[in-house]
C-alpha cells in the first residue's frame, strides 16, 4: 500500500484550461469538506449539542468519527469508472487509466457505499463495529439525495477494468482510509479496528455532510489544486480552515445571536402582556412548549422571545417558523424581519419559503453557480446545492430565520430527495408551528414524527394555538414522550412544557386577557349564502363607513358573492381567496393588509369577500363580520379578526357583532360544506350552541365550546345522520393516521421534490392540483404576463412556475389536460374581453387578476 496512490485521483474537474489547473485532487476536496465540518462544529454550540444529544458518545469522540467519515463521503471516486468522466484529467494523473473501458452510468455515491460494504475487513473494521460503520457510511455517501443502507445496488464485479487498474483503485481506497484513521481517529484515542465501538449514527449526519460538501465544493473559497502540495495532508487542511470559516460566515450558517434573550431584549417598544409575562419563567432546556391563548394576544411574540432565550443560551442555532398556508407565511415574514436584527445583531438573514424570498445576497451566488457545468455534470455537489437552494422553499432551512408552510417541515420525515437536509436544518433550530389546531389527522401523524426527531436531537419546538382541544394537546405532548393525565388541564390561557419534566403556567385572573362579548345572529338560508335582505344590510353598512368582512367556505361562493356585491355598490368590494396565480395573490394580500391591517391607510367603508385565507395569522380588523357556518374553533379564529384593533368605529358598529349563516334544511344537509370540514357533527354542534346563545364571551368560552364540539362521545339528542357521519369520519381518521405512520416508515425510493409530490405526501393526497395558465404570443409559449419560456434561465424556471401556478380542487382533474412530468396541469388560454379564457377544454375556465380562476357551468 502506497500513500501516493490516493494522489492520482481527481475530485473536481472542469474543461481543460491553458494553465493546467483544471482539476482539484480528490484528497484535497475531501479535506476541504472536512475543514468546513470542523469549523462549523467548533464555531456552533447548538450544532455540537444536536450531535451529542442524538448520539451516545462523548463530544471529542463523536467529532473525530464525524470528521473521519465525512472525508470518506466521496470514497466512490477512487474508482476508474468515475475518473473516466474526465479522461484527459485521469490520464494526466495516472497513465494506467488509458487502456480501460468507460462506464458513464457509474454513481459514485452508491459505488462508494458498495465498495465499503465489500472491502470493510481490508480497511481494518471488525465484526463488532461493522453494522455501525455501514450506517455511518450510508449517511455520508448518500449525500446526493438518498441515504444508503442494506445490500449494495451496484455490481462490484471486476469486469469493468484491467486488474492493474482495479488494484490501483483498491490500494487508493485502503490507503486513504488508513490515512484518515491516523489523522482524525488516532488523536482522539480511537481506531477502526476491533477494539473500538462506533457510536450510533446521528440522524442529522447526512444533512450536515451534504451542506459541508456543498460549501466545500465552492471554488470561490476552495481553489483547485491539481498537483501534490508540499507538506502533509494535515498541513493542507490547516491551510483551508480560514476559507472554511469565510464560506460559513458568508452563507449565514455561522452567526452570533443576541447575548441576552427574553421579551425585554427582543421587544423594547412595549410592555409584555398576558402569556408574554411568563416567558422568563420557561426553562432553558430543550423541550416541547405549547402556548394556548386568544387570537391577537401576542402568542407569536411570546414564542419568539422564548426562542431568543434558547438562542442566547446556545441551545439553538436559528428559528424555523411554520404556518398552515402561503398567505399566513407571507404575513409572518414582515413580523419576523422586524425582530431579525435584534435576534442576530451582527447580520440577520430571513428566508421565506414562498413568494418573494429575501435572503443574504452573499449566499454563494447560488443561481449563478447552478448554471456552471463541470466534468461531473449533475453529480457535482455545487450544482446540486445551487439547484436545491436557489428554490426558496428549500433554502428556508439553512437561513438564520426561516418562514415556511407546514408542508416543508413535514417533508423532513417523508421519502423525498434530500429530506435529511430539512431534518438537519430543523434539528439545529427552534421549530415554531403556528395554528397547530389547523392540521388534520394525517398531517398530525407526520408532525408527531417531526417532534420525535426534534426530541431525539435535543432540539426544541414551540406550538401555538388559540383553539386547541385538550385531547389534541395531550397527543402532541405524548409525541414528545413525557405527558400524563395532568396535561388535560382546562385552564385558559395555558402554557405547557415537557423537557426533563412536565410543567404548566397559567395566568391569574387579573393578568389574563380582557373579556370580550360578541353578539351573534344566526340566519338560515337554503344556499348558506346571504339572502337579499342580508345583502342589502352589507351594502348599507359599507356605505355608512363600516369595514365589512364576508367569509365563505368555498371559493366559488366567494366569487359569486363578490360579483353580486360589486354590482350593488360603488364602495370598494375586494375578493381574496386561494385560487389566484401566486403573483396576483401576493398583490391582493398586500392590498388587504394595507386596507384592514393595523394602521390601515383606508378609512372609507368597504367590503372584503374572502375564504378561509383570512381566518389564521393575518393581523386584520373589521367592524362587522358575516360568515358561513364552520366548526367552532374556526369560527373563533374568524371572530378574532372582528374589532381586533383599537380605533374609532362607525355609528352602529361600536360593539362587535357577527352574523353566522347556516342551512335552513331540517335534515341538516350542509351540502358541500360537509366535505370541506369532513364531519357534519362539528357543524351541527356549532350550530346547536349558536341557536342557544346570542352572545359569545371570550376568552372564557374558548375552552368550554371547543371541548363540547370535539367531544368524541355521542350527544343524546344528536340526529342519526350526524352520528353516522361521525362514525364514518373517525374510521377515516384512523386510516389516515395509519397511512401517515406507514409512509414515514416505508423504505420507498425518494421522490423528486416537486410541488405535486409535496402535495401528495403531506396532505394525504386530498390537496389541490397545481394549474399553470399559459398563452401563446407571437408563436411563443408564454406565461399570462407575456414572459416567454424561452427567456427564462433554467435555474429560475422552477421559481417562475411556482409564482404562476393556481391551486384548484382535485375534482377538476377530469376537466383538465394531462399533467406534465412534474405534476403540473398546463392550461392554455387566450385573452378575450378583459379576461383569459381556456381553449380545448370540455368546460370553460376563465382567469382574471381580480376574480382568479373560475370554472364556468357551461362553455
Amino acid at each position: 500500500m502506497r500513500s501516493s496512490d490516493f494522489y492520482s485521483y481527481w475530485g473536481k474537474a472542469e474543461p481543460s484550461q491553458d494553465d493546467g489547473n483544471d482539476c482539484h485532487l480528490l484528497v484535497y476536496h475531501s479535506l476541504d469538506v472536512a475543514a468546513v465540518a470542523a469549523c462549523w462544529w467548533d464555531l456552533n454550540p447548538a450544532l455540537k449539542r444536536a450531535f451529542v444529544s442524538s448520539s451516545d458518545a462523548e463530544e471529542a469522540e463523536l467529532r473525530a468519527w464525524v470528521l473521519f467519515f465525512i472525508t470518506l463521503h466521496d470514497l466512490g471516486k477512487f474508482d476508474f469508472r468515475f475518473q473516466r468522466k474526465s479522461p484527459e484529467t485521469a490520464y494526466r494523473l495516472w497513465s494506467g487509466f488509458r487502456d480501460s473501458a468507460d462506464d458513464k452510468s457509474y454513481d459514485h455515491g452508491k459505488g462508494g457505499y458498495s465498495w465499503f460494504v465489500k472491502e470493510w475487513s481490508g480497511y481494518g473494521f471488525g465484526m463488532q463495529n461493522i453494522d455501525s460503520a455501514f450506517r455511518w457510511a450510508g449517511a455520508v455517501m448518500g449525500h446526493h439525495g438518498r441515504l444508503l443502507a442494506g445490500t449494495p445496488t451496484i455490481d462490484m464485479s471486476a469486469g469493468y477494468a484491467d486488474e492493474h487498474v482495479l488494484s490501483h483503485d483498491r490500494s487508493a481506497r485502503k490507503s486513504w482510509i488508513s490515512a484518515m484513521d491516523k489523522m482524525f481517529l488516532g488523536p482522539a484515542g480511537l481506531a477502526v479496528n476491533n477494539n473500538t465501538t462506533i457510536p450510533r449514527v446521528p440522524s442529522l449526519l447526512a444533512g450536515f455532510c451534504s451542506v459541508c460538501d456543498w460549501l466545500g465544493s465552492n471554488k470561490d473559497y476552495f481553489s483547485y489544486v491539481s498537483c501534490v502540495e508540499e507538506g502533509s495532508i494535515e498541513y493542507y487542511m490547516e491551510m483551508r480552515l480560514d476559507a472554511a470559516v469565510r464560506a460559513l460566515r458568508d452563507s449565514g450558517l455561522v452567526s452570533k445571536p443576541l447575548s441576552h434573550g427574553g421579551f425585554g431584549s427582543l421587544f423594547t417598544e412595549y410592555e409584555p402582556q398576558g402569556v408574554q409575562t411568563l416567558v422568563d419563567e420557561w426553562p432553558l432546556e430543550p423541550g416541547l412548549t405549547i402556548i394556548e391563548a386568544p387570537t391577537g394576544s401576542g402568542k407569536t411574540e411570546a414564542a419568539l422571545a422564548y426562542a431568543s432565550r434558547l438562542l442566547s443560551a446556545g441551545l439553538a442555532d436559528g428559528i424555523i417558523f411554520a404556518l398552515p398556508t402561503q398567505a399566513t407565511a407571507n404575513a409572518m415574514l414582515e413580523r419576523m424581519e422586524k425582530v431579525a436584527a435584534r435576534l442576530f445583531p451582527r447580520e440577520s438573514n430571513v428566508v421565506l419559503a414562498h413568494g418573494k424570498a429575501k435572503y443574504n445576497p452573499s449566499f454563494i451566488n447560488l443561481k449563478k453557480a447552478s448554471e456552471a457545468r463541470t466534468a461531473q455534470g449533475d453529480e457535482d455537489a455545487l450544482v446540486q446545492c445551487s439547484r436545491w437552494l436557489s428554490t426558496s422553499r428549500k433554502r428556508v432551512f439553512l437561513g438564520q430565520i426561516g418562514v415556511c408552510t407546514i408542508d416543508q417541515v413535514l417533508l423532513s420525515v417523508l421519502p423525498v430527495r434530500h429530506n435529511f437536509v430539512r431534518s438537519f436544518g430543523l434539528q439545529k433550530n427552534v421549530l415554531i408551528v403556528d395554528e397547530i389546531h389547523a392540521y388534520d389527522t394525517y398531517m398530525c401523524g407526520l408532525l408527531d414524527k417531526v417532534l420525535q426527531c426534534q426530541r431525539d436531537a435535543g432540539a426544541s419546538a414551540v406550538l401555538l394555538s388559540a383553539t386547541l382541544p385538550a385531547h389534541q394537546r395531550k397527543k402532541l405532548l405524548d409525541a414528545w414522550g413525557h405527558a400524563d393525565d395532568r396535561f388535560y388541564s382546562m385552564e385558559y390561557p395555558l402554557v405547557s412544557h415537557v423537557g426533563d419534566v412536565g410543567r404548566f403556567w397559567s395566568l391569574p385572573d387579573e393578568a389574563g386577557p380582557p373579556e370580550r362579548k360578541i353578539s351573534v345572529t344566526l340566519i338560515s338560508t337554503p344556499t348558506v349564502l346571504p339572502d337579499d335582505t342580508l345583502l342589502a344590510k352589507i351594502v348599507d353598512a359599507a356605505e355608512k363607513g363600516a369595514k365589512v368582512a364576508v367569509v365563505c367556505n368555498l371559493v366559488a361562493d366567494a366569487q359569486l358573492l363578490y360579483s353580486t356585491l360589486h354590482n350593488m355598490t360603488s364602495k370598494p368590494v375586494r375578493l381574496f381567496h386561494s385560487r389566484y396565480r401566486f403573483v396576483d395573490r401576493q398583490r391582493i394580500e398586500e392590498d388587504v393588509l394595507k386596507c384592514y391591517g393595523k394602521g390601515a391607510y383606508s378609512i372609507e367603508g368597504s367590503i372584503l369577500v374572502a375564504t378561509q385565507v383570512v381566518e389564521q395569522s393575518l393581523d386584520i380588523d373589521f367592524d362587522w363580520m358575516i360568515t358561513q357556518i364552520c366548526p367552532v374553533d374556526l369560527l373563533f379564529q374568524r371572530i378574532g379578526r372582528l374589532h381586533r384593533h383599537e380605533r374609532t368605529r362607525p355609528v352602529g358598529f361600536v360593539d362587535p357583532h357577527v352574523c353566522v349563516i347556516t342551512t335552513s334544511s331540517r335534515e341538516y344537509d350542509y351540502g358541500r360544506l360537509k366535505y370541506i370540514y369532513d364531519n357534519s357533527r362539528f357543524l351541527w354542534r356549532t350550530q346547536h350552541l349558536l341557536e342557544r346563545n346570542t352572545t359569545i364571551t371570550l376568552p372564557s368560552d374558548y375552552r368550554e365550546w371547543i371541548e363540547v364540539v370535539y367531544d368524541e362521545d355521542d350527544w343524546p339528542d344528536e340526529p342519526e345522520v350526524v352520528i353516522r357521519d361521525a362514525m364514518k369520519y373517525w374510521g377515516e381518521e384512523r386510516a389516515r393516521l395509519f397511512e401517515a405512520q406507514r409512509i414515514v416508515e416505508s423504505a420507498a425510493n425518494p421522490l423528486d421534490d416537486t410541488d405535486a409530490n409535496v402535495a401528495v405526501l403531506t396532505r394525504d393526497g386530498e390537496t389541490n392540483l397545481n394549474v399553470l395558465p399559459l398563452s401563446t404570443m407571437d408563436g411563443r409559449l408564454c406565461l399570462l404576463d407575456g414572459t416567454s419560456f424561452d427567456s427564462i434561465a433554467e435555474c429560475e424556471l422552477e421559481e417562475f412556475i411556482n409564482m404562476n401556478v393556481v391551486s384548484v380542487p382535485r375534482y377538476w382533474k377530469k376537466y383538465l389536460p394531462m399533467h406534465d412530468s412534474s405534476g403540473i396541469y398546463r392550461l392554455h388560454m387566450e385573452h378575450r374581453d378583459g379576461r383569459w379564457v381556456s381553449t380545448g377544454t370540455p368546460v370553460l375556465f376563465t382567469y382574471s387578476k381580480t376574480e382568479g380562476l373560475r370554472k364556468e357551468d357551461t362553455r
